[in-house]
């Protein structure tokens, strides 16, 4: 694990085993944290995934990042959304360089994102929608203020969104709030679950997200056969 400067966003990253499949796996954190913060997934993801996790463009504190500012003590303003729109920008363009550098697959791209993170999953995989396929959205939610203006067709996304009932920074029926979104935009594949926890992943969270990342592949190379 090494912290890498040579693209445009800071970044630590964990080569697949198989140099043939390279399948971008991107991570991104929440307020308040670092690229180390998901990277501990690393253990239990399958290995055919390039990980990459990158660092927040805006410093707090020491090992402490965001990605925009937010005020947690005014909802209409718990998204700074320049910032973020403007973030949105530099991690698609991110992602163009990763591929480009690492010479990994255009398609598909694995997202995942834990609270400011998963808010910022959603709006990048919505914009890249002929990239990105599977999209993790932890604690987060769905800003519909940071989606693009004309979206391409996203029927084949596949959502992982879970979330904590007593999370008192992002309450869970913002949450909910999104899934009525991708039903309109006809986007029916996704899991949805609320565990008994916090702004945080409980064990079983954790357990079902991996088990879904398995699964998914498993459905891939059966639909390849």
């Amino acid at each position: 694990m090494l912290l890498k400067n040579q693209l445009s966003i800071k970044h630590i990253i964990k080569k697949s085993v198989s140099g043939n499949e390279n399948t971008l796996f991107l991570m991104i954190h929440g307020y308040g944290s670092n690229e180390k913060d998901l990277f501990y997934l690393e253990k239990d993801i399958p290995k055919n995934f390039f990980i990459i996790s990158i660092q927040g463009l805006y410093s707090i504190g020491i090992d402490k990042y965001s990605w925009y500012d937010i005020d947690f003590n005014d909802e209409k303003k718990f998204i700074n959304i320049i910032q973020a729109k403007k973030t949105i920008e530099k991690i698609s363009f991110f992602i163009h360089e990763a591929i480009k550098e690492y010479q990994l697959k255009e398609n598909p791209i694995w997202i995942c994102g834990f609270s400011q993170g998963a808010i910022l999953s959603y709006a990048i995989a919505l914009k890249n929608s002929d990239k990105i396929k599977k999209i993790i959205a932890l604690s987060g939610y769905l800003e519909n203020r940071l989606l693009p203006n004309k979206m391409n067709d996203c029927t084949d996304l596949e959502f992982f969104i879970s979330h904590g009932r007593y999370d008192t920074i992002i309450p869970v029926n913002w949450s909910k709030e999104g899934l009525k979104f991708l039903k309109q935009k006809k986007i029916f594949s996704f899991f949805y679950k609320e565990y008994e926890s916090g702004h945080t992943l409980n064990n079983l969270n954790y357990q079902d997200l991996i088990n879904w990342i398995k699964k998914s592949l498993i459905n891939k190379n059966l639909n390849h056969e």
